[in-house]
């Protein structure tokens, strides 16, 4: 199968929380981060609840992904707008993502280049 990302993704999992376009809010734990985007793995709940036009979680709907301050050193965590770009079902309760992070502002791409850097460095060293 031939790779069709433009940016490589790093394994990356960290503990992050996703908030519906309504406020609503869940925890999740990311799987892998590129400076395009995130993979998310989510439980059927979460799809469910985060669905804006279907019953699950679909390609095109959106979502904030809050990066807390620990996870991302910075003072306030990062607040990333996504757009889902894929979601897969693992298993019964288990569903992967991915999304695309839109509306990217300078200073936000700045620690998203330093946090993939330093996903990639401990994957690859």
């Amino acid at each position: 199968m031939q790779e069709r990302r433009l940016f490589l993704r790093y394994p990356w999992e960290r503990p992050v929380v996703l908030r519906s376009p309504g406020g609503q809010s869940w925890d999740a734990v990311s799987t892998d981060i590129s400076v395009a985007g995130i993979g998310l793995r989510l439980t059927r709940e979460t799809v469910t609840a985060l669905a804006q036009g279907g019953t699950i979680l679909s390609p095109g709907d959106h979502m904030l992904v809050l990066v807390p301050a620990a996870v991302s050193g910075t003072a306030r965590g990062l607040n990333l707008q996504c757009r889902v770009k894929e979601v897969r079902r693992q298993s019964l309760d288990q569903y992967v993502a991915g999304a695309w992070f839109e509306n990217v502002e300078t200073d936000t791409e700045a620690v998203l280049a330093r946090l993939v850097e330093a996903a990639r460095r401990a994957r690859w060293g």
